[in-house]
């Protein structure tokens, strides 16, 4: 598979956007998988440092 990384913050996510995870696998992002609590946004259960780090999301994805 090719596919390109591009970085960006977390609020910049949206359902449909492909992510690579922190475990390096690559997952779509779906309405059950974005939440807010008192730590902000979250993207499958992850605050990502409370949005200093950056999430990759994967952009030109190519079988």
């Amino acid at each position: 598979m090719n596919y390109e990384i591009q970085l960006t913050h977390k609020e910049n996510i949206r359902i449909g956007d492909t992510v690579l995870c922190n475990d390096e696998k690559l997952r779509t992002v779906c309405r059950n998988n974005i939440t807010r609590g008192f730590m902000g946004l979250c993207l499958f259960g992850d605050s990502y440092q409370l949005g200093r780090e950056k999430v990759k999301k994967v952009i030109n994805l190519k079988f």
